[in-house]
């Protein structure tokens, strides 16, 4: 069976990314804000949305190590942006369209250094998955995700995820005598990867957690394998003023996890 070639995303369809992601995020800070009156707009923005490190005012890279609030470059986007929402409180359209006008130049300042960063996969000891680094010994050892076969999606290969996690069992159980594994990720809602884990993995399963917040646990659902925009869940949100995934935290044993992941190979 011959493969599909899949396309590297270009440089346009990047912009174009930033640019439609960062619309959902007025969208959904002003959404937010209207079921939400105790919480002021500031807050909304720096912490249950990421536009911060998608502009020019961020100095870093894609993750920084910290967000520079009053820097004069953010401020000058910050300001006029709540400026811009205490005019439009009653208009989630024209803020998203004030917003993003605000916005747009210090995006495209960025995007072509945002499409060239590739520092947040030099942490990933095993392919797609990193885990947690502890200064003593530790039984449960917390683990994150990411995409290092873009434009495929991690998914596309069956023996790929299986192979990342049992390196990664491999090496926390001898760095650091851990006998379980444990993420919170929006994930733990998407089939495919449920398939990945043993029973246990669902019975740990935590409620969904629908406190929003700025990182890629609840926002990398955004982001289709070819690292561009995920329309159809952004299409969603819009329509049904909620996330389709909120991120569910679990646990399973090591040795749980090994053989099921082992059983699978065989049975393949």
């Amino acid at each position: 069976m011959c493969s599909v070639t899949v396309q590297p995303k270009t440089i346009d369809e990047h912009r174009d990314y930033l640019h439609e992601v960062v619309r959902l995020k007025l969208f959904f800070m002003h959404d937010w804000l209207a079921r939400h009156p105790g919480e002021t707009p500031v807050d909304v923005l720096r912490k249950r949305v990421d536009i911060y490190r998608k502009t020019d005012a961020n100095p870093g890279a894609l993750n920084p190590a910290t967000q520079e609030w009053d820097s004069d470059a953010w401020q000058a986007l910050e300001r006029p942006l709540l400026e811009c929402y205490a005019r439009r409180r009653d208009d989630i359209a024209a803020f998203e369209r004030e917003g993003f006008e605000i916005l747009r130049p210090s995006l495209d300042a960025r995007c072509e250094r945002d499409f060239l960063d590739d520092s947040a996969l030099r942490a990933y000891q095993c392919g797609s998955l990193r885990f947690n680094i502890y200064k003593e010994p530790t039984s449960r050892v917390g683990f994150h995700i990411a995409n290092a076969v873009c434009p495929r999606s991690i998914f596309d290969n069956p023996h790929y995820l299986p192979a990342c996690f049992l390196a990664l069992m491999e090496q926390v159980e001898a760095r650091y005598g851990a006998t379980e594994i444990s993420t919170g990720t929006w994930l733990n809602g998407h089939q495919k990867w449920l398939e990945l884990f043993p029973r246990e993995w669902r019975d740990n399963m935590s409620p969904p957690i629908e406190d929003v917040q700025w990182h890629y646990g609840f926002w990398g659902q955004f982001i289709s394998a070819r690292g561009t925009y995920n329309r159809r869940l952004g299409d969603y949100l819009r329509q049904n003023r909620r996330l389709f995934y909120y991120p569910r935290s679990s646990y399973v044993a090591i040795a749980a996890m090994r053989q099921h992941l082992l059983d699978r190979f065989r049975q393949a």
